[in-house]
C-alpha cells in the first residue's frame, strides 16, 4: 500500500495548522496498508511579493510564521463516494476520519507528522478528502465540526478604542486549498506527483481594513519675512559608476596606390603595346569602444534663523468612528467557491453606538490628534493636522476583519470629527536641502584590422601609328566596390591602452526642496473653531472579501466629508493615493478574449499553454499613456499577435509594456506561458497603469474607485 504523503505548497500571502489528538474509529473501517510514514513536506514559490510587517506584535503569517507555527489536517475516508453527498452528522458515520487535527511541524528541509503514520487506500477508485487551516498553535482549540466538516470560530475583535495593546491580539487566520482554489475533495494518490503527495496553497480567511485621510481644505499661507540665513555645503565626490558600453565600427575608404608601366604583347607591331596600371587598395576597419563613466557628490545645505509670518488654519482629528462590520463568524475549511473563504454564521455588532472608535487615547497618528492650542504651539512641527498629502490614521497598524457581502441596505458608516485651527504668529526655523552634483567623462580604446587587394588595370593601348589611344577599358579605379578582396580581414589584434581623460567639472543633477526644520512658532494667536466643531459623516457600500486590503480613505472637504474604499490584493504592496477627478474614461474596460482562453472563474483566467487576448479602451483625461505589466509569476510574458515573444533590445522578454492614450481606440495585449510544458500552475496578474506626462506610473487602474474595472488574474494549470 501507498503511504498518504501531504505536500505543502505555500505563498507568501497563506498559512496552515492541527491540532494533534488520537484518532477516534468512526465509521467503516479506515483503510490500511504497510506501516510507511505519513510525510509532509513544503515548496515555496517564488511568484509571490513579500508583505511588509505592521508595528507592535501584528503578524501577518508567512513562511517564517508557518513554519514556526506548524500547520494542522484533516483526512477523511470517503471510499468510492462522494465527500460533498454528506450534508449532516452522518457524515462522521458514513466516512472514516483518517487524520483529526493533525499537526504537522516543520523541520528543515521538511515537514514532519506528528502523529502515528496514515495510509492511502489500497483499491482504486476509493479515495481521501483533505482539508488544513494555520496557524496550528494559534486555532488548534477552537476548531469545530458542523456535522461534515472542521470549522473555525473567529470571534477575534478588538475592543472598541482600537488600542495598539488590542490591536496587536488580533490571528491571522487562513485556510487551504489545491492548486485551483479548491477543496481536495474525492482524491486518490495518484492523482498527485510524486504518487500520493498532496500540495496545499494557503490563503489568508479575514480581511485587513486600514484608514487613511487628505483634505482639500484651506491651509497655512508662509511668507518668508527674512532669511536671515548662513549656508555651509558638505559633500565629497561620489563612487564612479560606469555607464553603457558603446561599440562603432568604421568602414574607411580604400587606400589605393598605383603603379603604371609598359608592356608588350607577343608580337613586335606598335600594336602589341598596352599601357596598364597596378592598383594596391588597402581596407581598413576600426572598433571603438567607449565608456561614459559619472561620479556623484551630495552636498547639504543649511539655512539657519528662517523667519515667516504664518497664517491660516490647521485641521486636526477628535474622533473617527466606524460601524457596520461582523463581530464573529464561522470559516468552512470546505470552501464551494474558487480562491474564496466560506463563512457562515456570521454576526453584527448590536447597539447604535459606533463599532471601532480612533482618537488621541489609542492609535490615531499624532500628527493628527486634536490637542490644546498651547501644545499645539510648543510642538508646532508634530501636529501638522490633516494636508494634501494622504496620511496614515492608524499608525502603521491595520484591523482584521470578518468578511461580509454587502447591499444598498448594508453599509460600512464612517463619522469624523475635526477642528479648525486659526493661526497667525511669527516662525523660526531651520531649513535643510541636498544639492547632487555630477561629473562625467568618456574614457575609450579601439583596434583595427585591414585586407588587401590588387587589381590590374588595363588603361590605354596603341596602334600601329605608334600613336597612343587613350579610352581607358577600366574606369573608377580609386572606387572600392571594384576591387575583389581575396584576402581575409586579419585578426583585430588586442585592444589599445583606455583613453582616460580628465573629469569635466561639477555640474548640479538635481536640488531638493527645503525642508524646513526646528519650527518654533512665536508672538502667535492660536485659536479653534469649536463651536460647533464639524461633524461628518459618511456611508460606503461595499463587500470586505477575506484575502484582501482593504484602505478606507476618508477625503475632508470643508463641510463634507467623501469616502472612497480602495481593495487591493493582500500580496502586493502598493496603493496610490489618487483622487483626481480628472481621470481618464474607461470607455471599454479590461476584457479578455473567450476564444483565446480555456474558461473563467471570477477574476481568474485560465489560459492553459495557450496565448490569452485582452483588450480595453480610455477616454480623454490627466493621463497620457498607459502600461499593461505582468505582477508575480515570471512564468508568462507579453507577445504580437502572432505569438511572438516581445523582446528588448538584450534580448530579454519585456515584463511592461506602454503605449500612448488613443482615445476610443481598443488596445490589445496577448500573453502567452514562457513554458507550455511546465509541471507547476503559475499565477500572475495582469494590471493595468496611467502614466502622466512626466513618465511616472501614477496609479493603477483597478485601484480607481470607478465601476467595471477588473483586474484580471492570468493562470496556467500545471501540464
Amino acid at each position: 500500500m501507498k503511504t498518504l504523503r501531504i505536500f505543502a505548497l505555500l505563498s507568501l500571502v497563506a498559512a496552515l495548522s492541527c491540532r494533534r489528538e488520537p484518532i477516534p474509529h468512526v465509521g467503516p473501517d479506515k483503510p490500511s496498508g504497510s506501516n510507511v510514514e505519513v510525510r509532509a513536506t513544503a515548496t515555496l514559490p517564488e511568484d509571490w511579493i513579500p508583505m511588509t510587517k505592521a508595528p507592535g506584535d501584528i503578524t501577518d503569517i508567512d513562511n517564517a510564521g508557518l513554519q514556526s507555527k506548524g500547520f494542522g489536517l484533516y483526512a477523511f475516508y470517503t471510499g468510492g463516494e462522494d465527500y460533498s453527498a454528506a450534508t449532516d452528522s452522518s457524515a462522521y458515520e458514513k466516512f472514516g476520519l483518517v487524520l483529526n487535527n493533525r499537526l504537522f511541524s516543520y523541520s528543515a528541509p521538511d515537514w514532519e507528522n506528528t502523529g502515528k503514520a496514515e495510509f492511502w487506500p489500497t483499491t482504486a477508485g476509493e479515495n481521501l478528502s483533505l482539508f488544513a487551516y494555520a496557524p496550528w498553535d494559534t486555532w488548534h482549540s477552537v476548531v469545530e465540526y458542523d456535522g461534515k466538516v472542521p470549522t473555525i470560530v473567529y470571534d477575534d475583535y478588538v475592543a472598541q478604542n482600537l488600542s495598539a495593546a488590542e490591536l496587536s491580539k488580533q490571528r491571522d487566520l487562513l485556510w487551504g486549498t489545491n492548486t485551483s482554489g479548491n477543496p481536495h475533495r474525492n482524491v486518490e494518490k495518484d492523482e498527485y506527483s510524486p504518487e500520493g503527495t498532496v500540495d496545499f496553497h494557503f490563503r489568508h480567511a479575514v480581511a485587513k481594513v486600514h484608514l487613511g485621510v487628505k483634505g482639500t481644505l484651506p491651509g497655512e499661507v508662509r511668507n518668508m519675512t527674512s532669511a536671515g540665513r548662513t549656508t555651509s555645503s558638505t559633500g565629497a565626490a561620489g563612487d564612479t559608476e560606469s555607464g553603457e558600453t558603446v561599440s562603432t565600427v568604421d568602414t574607411a575608404s580604400p587606400t589605393v596606390a598605383n603603379n603604371s608601366n609598359y608592356y608588350r604583347s607577343e608580337g613586335f607591331d606598335y600594336s602589341d603595346w598596352v599601357y596598364v596600371r597596378y592598383y594596391h587598395a588597402v581596407q581598413t576597419q576600426t572598433e571603438t569602444e567607449s565608456i561614459v563613466q559619472t561620479r556623484y557628490r551630495t552636498m547639504t545645505e543649511t539655512s539657519t534663523g528662517a523667519i515667516y509670518s504664518v497664517s491660516g488654519q490647521r485641521y486636526l482629528i477628535e474622533e473617527v468612528t466606524l460601524k457596520g462590520f461582523n463581530r464573529k463568524g464561522t470559516l468552512v475549511l470546505d470552501n464551494t467557491v474558487s480562491y474564496t473563504p466560506e463563512w457562515k454564521d456570521t454576526a453584527r455588532f448590536s447597539g447604535s453606538g459606533p463599532e471601532y472608535v480612533l482618537n488621541s487615547g489609542n492609535v490615531l497618528s499624532q500628527s493628527l490628534q486634536y490637542v490644546p492650542a498651547a501644545t499645539v504651539q510648543n510642538n508646532f512641527s508634530t501636529y501638522t493636522g490633516i494636508s494634501e498629502d494622504a496620511s496614515d490614521l492608524m499608525s502603521g497598524y491595520f484591523l482584521y476583519a470578518i468578511p461580509r457581502e454587502s447591499s444598498p441596505g448594508d453599509r460600512i458608516a464612517v463619522t469624523i470629527d475635526y477642528h479648525k485651527l486659526n493661526v497667525a504668529g511669527t516662525l523660526t526655523a531651520n531649513q535643510t536641502r541636498q544639492i547632487i552634483e555630477k561629473q562625467t567623462r568618456v574614457v575609450s580604446r579601439n583596434r583595427s584590422r585591414s585586407r588587401n587587394s590588387e587589381e590590374i588595370k588595363v588603361t590605354s593601348d596603341r596602334d600601329r601609328t605608334n600613336s597612343w589611344n587613350n579610352a581607358y577599358t577600366s574606369s573608377g579605379a580609386n572606387n572600392v566596390s571594384n576591387y575583389t578582396f581575396s584576402e581575409d580581414w586579419g585578426d583585430w589584434g588586442s585592444w589599445s591602452s583606455w583613453n582616460n581623460p580628465s573629469w569635466g567639472d561639477w555640474q548640479e543633477d538635481s536640488t531638493t526642496e527645503w525642508e524646513i526644520t526646528d519650527e518654533t512658532l512665536t508672538g502667535a494667536t492660536v485659536n479653534y473653531n469649536d463651536d460647533p466643531a464639524p461633524h461628518l459623516s459618511g456611508e460606503i457600500i461595499t463587500s470586505l472579501q477575506g484575502g484582501r486590503v482593504y484602505d478606507i480613505n476618508l477625503i475632508v472637504a470643508g463641510d463634507k466629508i467623501e469616502l472612497d474604499v480602495v481593495p487591493r490584493p493582500w500580496d502586493l504592496q502598493e496603493f496610490d493615493f489618487d483622487y483626481n477627478a480628472n481621470i481618464n474614461e474607461v470607455f471599454t474596460a479590461l476584457t479578455y478574449d473567450s476564444s483565446f482562453i480555456d474558461y473563467a472563474e471570477g477574476e481568474n483566467v485560465y489560459i492553459n499553454n495557450r496565448m490569452g487576448k485582452f483588450y480595453f479602451s480610455l477616454g480623454e483625461g490627466k493621463y497620457a499613456s498607459w502600461q499593461a505589466s505582468l505582477v508575480g509569476d515570471a512564468a508568462f510574458g507579453f507577445t504580437d499577435e502572432n505569438g511572438n515573444f516581445l523582446l528588448d533590445g538584450n534580448g530579454n522578454r519585456v515584463s511592461s509594456i506602454r503605449h500612448a492614450i488613443e482615445p476610443g481606440v481598443l488596445n490589445y495585449i496577448y500573453i502567452k506561458p514562457v513554458d507550455s510544458e511546465a509541471t507547476v500552475t503559475s499565477h500572475a496578474k495582469l494590471r493595468i497603469y496611467l502614466i502622466d506626462a512626466t513618465g511616472d506610473a501614477v496609479v493603477a487602474l483597478n485601484l480607481v474607485n470607478m465601476e467595471n474595472v477588473t483586474e484580471w488574474s492570468i493562470w496556467q494549470n500545471a501540464n
